[in-house]
C-alpha cells in the first residue's frame, strides 16, 4: 500500500497523559491503483498541453507528419470505415486505440474515448499502466514522467502485431505472413523497414545525439517504400513476352485488402501509337496477392510485335479501387527496343 500523508490542518487538540499537547493530523491512505490512474490521466493532460512536443521536438516532428498521427484524420480512411458496418470494433480501435502496453501487447486494441484526433500517438506505444513511458535502452531522463527501459522495443514486431497483426482484421493483418517467411528468421523486424535508424537529440534534456529509430513509419503512402518493394525483369520472345516480377518486402503485397497493384504491359510502335496494352490485377480480392521475397512470372501475347517497337512494363500502385490515375503510383518500369526479331 501506498502510504501518502497529507496536512488537512489540525484535527484536534487533546492532553496526553503527562499533561502534553498532542496535534493528531489527518493521515490520507491512497491506494497505488489510483496513484497509478492519476499519473496516466497526467499523461494524457500532458500531451494535450504540448509536453511529448516540447521535451521531444525531434521525434515530435517525425510523428506528425507520419500516418500514425492521421491514423483517425485521414480522408480515406474515415470514407472507407463510414462503410463499415459496427465500425468501432473492426476498424476504429487500431486507429485511435488505447495504451496498448495497458490493454495487453498482442491483443486487440481498445478504442479510446479521448484524443481520438491525435491517431496512433506517443501514449499507444509507449505508456503503460503506471503512468511510465516504456522504451528502448538509453532513453533520456526526463522530470515529468517516469521512464522504464523494455526490451520489447529491441525486436518489436510483437508489439507492431497488436495492431498490425489481428487475422480477424485482414485489412491491417502484414504480420502474419512475415511471420511465416524466412525474413523473420534472422534479426529483422518491422522496424528495420518501416523506422529507418536515424541519428539525433532524444529530448531538449539530451547532451548528445545517439542512434534510435525514425518515427514514421514510412509505408504505402511513401514512393520511396513503394519504389523499393519490388522488381522487374522484362525479356521478349519471338511472339510473348515474360515480365518477371520480384516482392522485395517482408509480408505480403500489397498490404492492405484495398490496396491494388496493377501489371500493365505496352506495346509502342516507333511513331508512339500504341498498337496493344494488356495488364493484370494484383489484389486481395483477386486472390492474387505476392507472398515475401516471391519471384512470379507473367506471359504476354505479342505476336503483333515488329522491328522497332518498343515493350514497356509498369507496375502501378493504387491506394483504394477509387484512387484516380493521376494519384496513382509507379513503383517499377522497364522497357526493350525491339531492335531485330529474336529467333
Amino acid at each position: 500500500m501506498n502510504l501518502k500523508v497529507v496536512r488537512r490542518g489540525i484535527a484536534s487538540l487533546t492532553f496526553g497523559m503527562f499533561g502534553c499537547l498532542l496535534i493528531v493530523l489527518t493521515v490520507n491512505f491512497t491506494p497505488r491503483a489510483e496513484d497509478n490512474a492519476h499519473r496516466v490521466t497526467e499523461a494524457y493532460q500532458g500531451f494535450q498541453n504540448g509536453k511529448c512536443q516540447s521535451c521531444h521536438p525531434a521525434i515530435w516532428r517525425e510523428w506528425e507528419d507520419s500516418m500514425h498521427a492521421k491514423a483517425w484524420v485521414d480522408e480515406i480512411y474515415q470514407a472507407a470505415a463510414q462503410q463499415v458496418p459496427d465500425r468501432e470494433t473492426k476498424c476504429d480501435q487500431c486507429h485511435a486505440p488505447q495504451p496498448i502496453l495497458i490493454t495487453g501487447v498482442g491483443e486487440m486494441p481498445k478504442l479510446r474515448d479521448r484524443q481520438r484526433e491525435a491517431g496512433v500517438s506517443c501514449l499507444v506505444c509507449h505508456l503503460d499502466a503506471n503512468g511510465a513511458m516504456n522504451g528502448p535502452a538509453a532513453s533520456a531522463e526526463t522530470y515529468f514522467h517516469a521512464n522504464v527501459t523494455n526490451p520489447i522495443y529491441t525486436e518489436p514486431t510483437t508489439l507492431c502485431g497488436t495492431c498490425h497483426g489481428q487475422q480477424s482484421v485482414p485489412e491491417h493483418d502484414q504480420v502474419s505472413s512475415f511471420l511465416n517467411s524466412e525474413f523473420d528468421d534472422g534479426n529483422t523486424s518491422c522496424a528495420m523497414c518501416h523506422m529507418p535508424v536515424v541519428k539525433r537529440l532524444q529530448s531538449t534534456t539530451s547532451h548528445e545525439s545517439i542512434k534510435g529509430r525514425k518515427h514514421t513509419w514510412r509505408g504505402s503512402r511513401s514512393v520511396t517504400q513503394l519504389r523499393r518493394a519490388a522488381t522487374l525483369q522484362l525479356e521478349y520472345k519471338t511472339g510473348q513476352v515474360d515480365v518477371k516480377l520480384r516482392s522485395r518486402t517482408g509480408h505480403i503485397l500489397p498490404g492492405g485488402m484495398l490496396r491494388t497493384i496493377m501489371l500493365e504491359v505496352t506495346l509502342l510502335a516507333p511513331d508512339s501509337i500504341e498498337r496493344q496494352k494488356q495488364h493484370i490485377s494484383i489484389s486481395a480480392e483477386n486472390e492474387n496477392r505476392l507472398l515475401p521475397n516471391e519471384d512470379r512470372t507473367y506471359t504476354f501475347d505479342m505476336a503483333s510485335a515488329a522491328t522497332g517497337d518498343t515493350i514497356s512494363a509498369r507496375l502501378i500502385y493504387q491506394l483504394t479501387p477509387d484512387t484516380p490515375e493521376s494519384k496513382r503510383i509507379l513503383m517499377a518500369e522497364k522497357t526493350h527496343v525491339l531492335l531485330s526479331q529474336a529467333r
